[in-house]
């Protein structure tokens, strides 16, 4: 065969390929959208990233402006969960919309802890890393969430709350995994973020001989859409529940102070 005609007609014959590829892969991702196929993973090269191909987030407000931050959702759940510890004497971090929410009539006393004198809300204003007017054994149920990763000495602030539990006083805690920052308020005191194994030896270290129970929730779309700053309304709860344990968006902390 002449080689000119050889030259000429290899890129056509590439470019066949290439469109089969193509598509092969579109049948696939139509396929998997209808929910007729299982699994799919286009090939390097074919990712369709449509609305995400950005480099700047739909919402620099961790999606409050469209409907609700996605990580509330694993948050609220939890509290939801475990809503019969939220009893008697409750203190929560900053205000107490989850305690009354959560707790109720079951709520006796509800007090507010906040650093910040500003917050007029607030019935105790003290530094959980060094507060001794707090006094010991003084509470049934801790929230705190969402909080940890404001606090530098964030192992003092967790042997504080271990302090001013009853025996048998429970900890709701909460923190960040995979999260935004909103660097333009919080980035000068957003110090940390967590994951299921650190809080694992936090606790050990700061809860001693208590019972700890530590989860993590969220999954690649639910960690994507947080960073993008969707809504949680954007999202299913089919697509919120599924759980991978390698893509960490909340870790949630259950501990009962034993002694």
């Amino acid at each position: 065969m002449n080689k000119n005609i050889t030259q000429h007609a290899a890129p056509p014959l590439k470019y066949a390929a290439n469109s089969l590829k193509y598509t092969a892969t579109s049948l696939k991702r139509i396929l998997f959208r209808l929910g007729l196929k299982k699994s799919f993973s286009p090939p390097a090269g074919t990712v369709s990233l449509g609305d995400l191909n950005r480099v700047k987030p739909f919402s620099n407000k961790f999606g409050y402006d469209r409907g609700g931050p996605v990580d509330r959702y694993y948050i609220e759940r939890f509290l939801e969960r475990e809503s019969g510890y939220i009893r008697g004497s409750v203190m929560e971090i900053k205000e107490n919309d989850y305690t009354m929410k959560y707790g109720g009539n079951k709520v006796t006393r509800s007090e507010i802890l906040d650093v910040n004198r500003s917050n007029t809300k607030a019935t105790i204003i003290a530094d959980l890393c060094n507060a001794p007017d707090l006094p010991d054994n003084s509470f049934d149920c801790l929230i705190f969430t969402q909080t940890l990763q404001f606090i530098y000495d964030f192992k003092d602030a967790l042997r504080t709350c271990h302090r001013v539990l009853k025996p048998g006083g429970m900890l709701l805690l909460t923190v960040p995994g995979i999260t935004p920052i909103d660097n333009k308020r919080l980035g000068d005191t957003w110090y940390w973020s967590f994951t299921h194994a650190s809080m694992k030896r936090i606790m050990e270290e700061t809860f001693l001989d208590a019972a700890v129970e530590i989860h993590s929730f969220g999954n690649v779309l639910s960690a994507t859409a947080f960073l993008y700053g969707m809504g949680r309304p954007e999202l299913t709860m089919q697509q919120l529940d599924v759980n991978d344990p390698n893509l960490q968006v909340i870790i949630t902390v259950k501990a009962v102070r034993k002694d």
